[in-house]
């Protein structure tokens, strides 16, 4: 919808239409939604009850709801013998246990069939989907004209009803002087293909610019930059097609705006093309390199997603301490990385997860190559960090090679990518600000982010940007998923958008998202695709179990599984203790004693060691950060942003915490074997759990029995700070000891003080 709160649709013959987010009350619309169709002093009318109905499928009048299906929208001809029912989330879909009677439309001749519910009927959800079914079992899917409805969710496209379109959310209008201006709607719900540089033709989506000018310098040794004016076509794209070669040229463009305070001044800005696939630095230019046509030939498949274990890594935190030999430059950059790979001593692959999930390495704002930055205020979305790189031009291969050296090594590649917002410069507000930043009703940049400058996620042109660079990330660089930043920001169909495109290219590209932002959290309708989400929940319940003051009861479900009542699946939950953000897991165990996270007492690596075991076999995709397997620690402070010393891996302390390393490498690869099946369902019923009261108090105990497997296997812990004696069950005397590797060889009597055991044995 348009940033204003709706959408103009204008045909060949100057009728046209407004489409609104909501109704509207008053008797003119918005100013600037009018002055943008070309329309102001029009006159515009409500549609009548039943052509709202031919738009969305339904209209509100009093306190009945009338659902309306115009068969010839269809392709059905009026037959009296056809039957038509109402599906939606309030009758199941129409699955067997509904009275499809109750939901029967009437045939009122005409093509039409109505039903009229009393909207009480409803009351339990403020928006829900429907679509309409025939007695043959036919879908009748929205026709591609309707404006109200959900294209990207799995299963099918379906009509969205909203309290909140009653029926004064669509008008319609005739342009009063009979002139025919641009359709507008063609950059409002729809943007051109081809943007950026294609062959010798450059191409800016700006539609409301007053020109745009093409800076363009052929010679690497130059600064100096030819202008060539760029010509405005009817879909509001600004081309210029430059005749001579241009491999390894620079360009950026000149956008030129009216000023809207003083209209006898303009206001000129250098911008970044946001298509650039290669730039130097923050500024630009962009480049036009030869990396584009290199494909990667490593054949590499992702894991599914049960099997994921996942590590967040930071290229500089990984390589500024890394005892490797390699040279200063190359410790800042995406080959250093690449080298190191490719050595057997390598961190990651003694690790054993056999998933990254790297810290932004789209362009971000740094000012200089040495400057450390986490990455998290992106200025173009297709370009990988030239500070990443030996020098800008090479960036692309450079990152290409890093790609291809983790898939050597096993190892599958997501991006942390962030669509919410963009650093600095902003090169998109200055191309257009209605178009790509969201505002608050004032105008103002509104800031759900915490940067002051949200995307404007449900535009057209944003959505297409989005798109169009996560698909380069898949085609050219071989990259196998993404992390949404700040998902909530994006949106529930905009995720939806993405997971079906990119599942068109990749059918298992890797999906993740947080969940949140400052404004919310997305919907329960998350658990009906295939993202899987951060859990805060499992975080903050393994912190406080692991102290002693925990929830037994949510350890249980996270142990089964279920910590998360939304997931229908346990790998739509992405299990941590620790990020990026906020403190280190060991700094919080530290964070009330006189301890802190660099020298942990014997008791805070228990508790560790306790939560990072329940973390790693419990169903649900575990993530770890980089370093806590060796009790990373932040030195107390919550916030390291651009703290390059106190992010920057110490690896000695693999050599002071070896037993507490070795342990979760361990666990990690059992984690991944064949044995290890019980920690990594698909499906909530691929394992049975019993939990087992041995009145033993604050021991949890619980039997886990992979379905497919002849094993079942027994977990004990006890988060207490006193040893407890640990009765087993019958019939598990026997029993093979897999944790803890100390007492591989004695059976356990007893369990010391935030000490665990997973035993197992063949089932008779």
């Amino acid at each position: 919808m348009y940033s204003r709160g709706g959408k103009v649709w204008i045909g060949n013959n100057g009728f046209g239409l407004v489409f609104l987010e909501k109704d509207w009350q008053g008797n003119r619309l918005p100013n600037d939604l009018t002055e943008e169709a070309g329309v102001l002093g029009s006159e515009f009318e409500l549609l009548t009850p039943f052509e709202r109905a031919k738009l969305g499928g339904y209209f509100i009048e009093k306190s009945e709801v009338c659902f309306v299906a115009e068969t010839g929208c269809f392709g059905f001809e009026n037959n009296p013998a056809l039957s038509i029912f109402l599906a939606c989330e309030e009758n199941n879909w129409l699955n067997q246990t509904s009275n499809e009677e109750e939901w029967l439309l009437q045939n009122e001749g005409n093509g039409f069939h109505c039903g009229r519910f009393h909207i009480e009927k409803f009351r339990s959800k403020s928006e829900f989907r429907f679509k309409f079914k025939t007695s043959e079992g036919k879908w009748l899917d929205p026709p591609d004209f309707i404006p109200c409805k959900e294209e990207s969710i799995p299963g099918g496209c379906n009509f969205i009803f909203s309290k909140e379109r009653e029926g004064r959310d669509i008008l319609k209008f005739q342009i009063v002087d009979g002139t025919n201006p641009m359709p507008v709607e063609r950059w409002l719900a729809s943007v051109p293909e081809n943007l950026g540089y294609s062959e010798r033709t450059f191409r800016l989506f700006a539609p409301r610019a007053k020109e745009v000018s093409l800076k363009i310098s052929t010679n690497d040794l130059s600064n100096q930059f030819l202008s060539f004016a760029m010509q405005k076509t009817e879909s509001g794209v600004w081309e210029y097609f430059y005749n001579e070669e241009i491999h390894k040229a620079k360009y950026f463009y000149e956008v030129t705006h009216p000023h809207h305070d003083c209209p006898s001044r303009d206001f000129s800005k250098k911008v970044l093309d946001p298509y650039a696939k290669s730039c130097i630095g923050r500024e630009g230019p962009g480049l036009i390199t030869q990396g584009n046509t290199q494909i990667s030939k490593v054949p590499f498949s992702p894991p599914s997603p049960s099997d994921l274990v996942i590590v967040e890594v930071h290229i500089r935190d990984l390589l500024k301490k890394a005892p490797i030999e390699i040279s200063s430059e190359k410790r800042l950059e995406f080959r250093g990385l690449a080298e190191w790979l490719k050595s057997d001593q390598c961190y990651l692959r003694k690790l054993g997860a056999n998933a990254v999930e790297l810290q932004p390495i789209q362009q971000f704002d740094s000012r200089k190559k040495e400057e450390y930055h986490w990455g998290y205020m992106p200025v173009n979305f297709f370009s990988p960090s030239s500070d990443y790189a030996s020098s800008p031009e090479k960036a692309e291969t450079e990152f290409r090679m890093l790609v291809d050296a983790f898939h050597e090594a096993g190892i599958a590649v997501t991006l942390d990518v962030v669509y919410n917002h963009v650093g600095i410069p902003n090169h998109l507000l200055n191309i257009d600000r209605e178009i790509y930043l969201a505002t608050d009703d004032l105008g103002r940049l509104t800031n759900h982010s915490g940067c002051g400058n949200d995307l404007r996620c449900d535009s057209a042109p944003t959505r297409k940007l989005i798109l169009d660079s996560l698909k380069h990330w898949i085609t050219t660089y071989n990259v196998d998923g993404f992390r949404f930043d700040l998902g909530e920001l994006l949106g529930f169909e905009l995720l939806c958008e993405i997971q079906c495109e990119l599942m068109k290219i990749m059918p298992k590209v890797v999906l993740i998202a947080e969940p949140w932002s400052f404004r919310g959290r997305l919907p329960r309708e998350m658990n009906q695709t295939s993202f899987s989400l951060w859990s805060d929940r499992c975080r903050e319940s393994l912190l406080k179990f692991s102290m002693g003051n925990g929830n037994k009861d949510e350890v249980i479900r996270l142990l089964q599984g279920k910590l998360d009542h939304e997931n229908q699946f346990p790998w739509q939950s992405i299990n941590y203790l620790e990020s990026h953000d906020d403190f280190s897991f060991i700094d919080r165990l530290c964070s009330s004693s006189e301890n802190s996270g660099i020298s942990p007492s014997k008791d805070q690596i228990e508790q560790a060691r306790l939560a990072i075991f329940i973390l790693l076999i419990s169903p649900g995709i575990p993530m770890i950060s980089a370093g806590q397997d060796f009790l990373r620690s932040k030195q107390g402070i919550r916030n390291t942003y651009q703290h390059e010393e106190v992010n920057a891996l110490d690896y000695d302390r693999l050599d002071t915490f070896q037993e507490f390393a070795k342990e979760v490498r361990s666990v990690i690869h059992f984690r991944l074997s064949d044995r290890g099946r019980f920690s990594r369902p698909t499906n909530p019923d691929d394992c049975e759990y019993e939990v087992i009261d041995l009145a033993q108090t604050n021991i949890l105990t619980m039997i886990i029995k992979y379905n497919s497997s002849h094993e079942e296997f027994l977990f004990c812990c006890n988060p207490d700070n006193h040893e407890k004696e640990l009765n087993l069950p019958p019939n598990w005397s026997r029993s093979d000891i897999l944790f803890p590797l100390s007492s591989i060889s004695q059976q356990p009597h007893s369990l010391k003080s935030w000490g665990y055991c997973l035993l197992a044995r063949d089932i008779e």
